[in-house]
């Protein structure tokens, strides 16, 4: 009986402690529109929509594109959930038909044209509550 006592102790201490390192590895992404007076935010947090937005940022083309002369419309935060230290952070200027990143971490500039800047766009939407 001490046992199947010890057992179920074990238990209840094991399973919150492996939650909790399943949460530390996972990230998101903060989207921030800059282009309202008040800023307006979103969370991406759903591993499908984080890896089709980490796919379009990784694969943004990396010319020498030149900064608009302006405020950027949106901030991308890459964030690892419950810690505040950034991954990586990008700002984004949205032109006629393309999209213009900057990688502030790692000192890169970007554009995404056609399909994939309308994708970003699609998901840069941050819909009013």
């Amino acid at each position: 009986m001490i046992n199947i006592i010890k057992g179920i102790i074990v238990l209840f201490l094991i399973v919150p402690l492996s939650a909790c390192s399943i949460n530390q590895n996972k990230e998101s992404f903060r989207i921030f529109d800059e282009t309202q007076s008040n800023v307006a935010t979103k969370e991406i947090k759903n591993d499908d929509e984080f890896n089709r937005l980490k796919k379009l940022l990784n694969n943004a083309s990396l010319p020498n594109v030149k900064w608009p002369n302006r405020e950027e419309d949106y901030t991308i935060k890459q964030e690892k959930v419950g810690q505040a230290d950034l991954i990586n952070n990008y700002k984004v200027w949205l032109e006629d038909s393309q999209v213009i990143l900057v990688d502030i971490q790692n000192h890169k500039y970007g554009k995404l044209d056609g399909v994939d800047a309308q994708k970003l766009k699609e998901i840069l939407k941050i819909d009013d509550l």
